[in-house]
C-alpha cells in the first residue's frame, strides 16, 4: 500500500479507535500487525487488502453501513483505491468476525482470536472482573483460557492459539490452587 494512502487511513480511522471514555485503542493495530507477521509463513496473499483489513477492523460498528455508497465506500473511493479492493476490503469486514473467507480475512481473524487467548488475556478478564467487583472465586471459576483450537482458521493460528491456551489452563489451575490454599475463597 502507498504509504500516503496508509497514512491518510490511520489519520481518518485513528480518532474511531478511542472509545467513548476517550482511550485510544489504536495500538491494537500495531500488536495485530506484529501477529499477522507470525502467521504468515510466506502464505501469498494481497498485502493491500489485509492492510485495509486491518486498520478498519476496529471501527466497523462506526462506520455505518458496508454497502456501496456508504461512508467507508466513499473514503476509499477519495483515496482512489481500486473498486474491486474496496469491494473486498468492504465484505471481509462485514464477514471477518464469523465467516472469514480467504487467506486475509483468515489470517486477522486469527490474529484476533490470538489476542483473545493466553495468560496475558486471561489475566486482563480476571482484572475486568476485579473492576466489576466479583468475587475472586467466582472470578476464577468462570475465567476462560482463550478460544479452543477448532476456532481458528489456519494451521498456524490452531497450534499458537492451543498453546497459548494449555498455558493459561495451567496458569488459572495454579492460581485457584493458591486461592483455596490460602483461603481466600472456596472454588467450585
Amino acid at each position: 500500500m502507498i504509504p500516503d494512502i496508509r497514512q491518510r487511513i490511520e489519520q481518518y480511522v485513528k480518532p474511531l479507535y478511542a472509545g467513548l471514555d476517550g482511550v485510544q485503542t489504536f495500538d491494537r493495530v500495531e500488536r495485530l500487525r506484529a501477529r499477522l507477521a507470525g502467521l504468515r509463513e510466506g502464505a501469498s496473499l494481497d498485502v493491500d487488502l489485509l492492510e485495509l483489513l486491518l486498520l478498519f477492523h476496529g471501527v466497523v460498528d462506526r462506520l455505518g453501513s458496508l454497502a456501496p455508497g456508504g461512508r467507508l465506500d466513499l473514503f476509499l473511493r477519495s483515496l482512489d483505491v481500486p473498486e474491486d479492493l474496496a469491494r473486498r476490503a468492504r465484505g471481509g469486514l462485514g464477514r471477518l468476525e464469523e465467516d472469514p473467507r480467504g487467506i486475509e480475512e483468515e489470517l486477522l481473524h486469527d490474529a484476533l482470536l490470538l489476542e483473545s487467548a493466553g495468560v496475558v488475556a486471561a489475566a486482563g478478564r480476571l482484572m475486568a472482573a476485579g473492576k466489576k467487583r466479583t468475587p475472586l472465586a467466582k472470578a476464577l471459576v468462570q475465567l476462560d483460557p482463550g478460544p479452543p483450537a477448532e476456532r481458528y482458521r489456519t494451521p498456524r493460528g490452531a497450534a499458537l492459539g492451543a498453546a497459548r491456551r494449555r498455558e493459561a489452563e495451567t496458569w488459572i489451575a495454579e492460581l485457584r490452587q493458591k486461592v483455596v490454599e490460602e483461603g481466600l475463597g472456596s472454588i467450585s
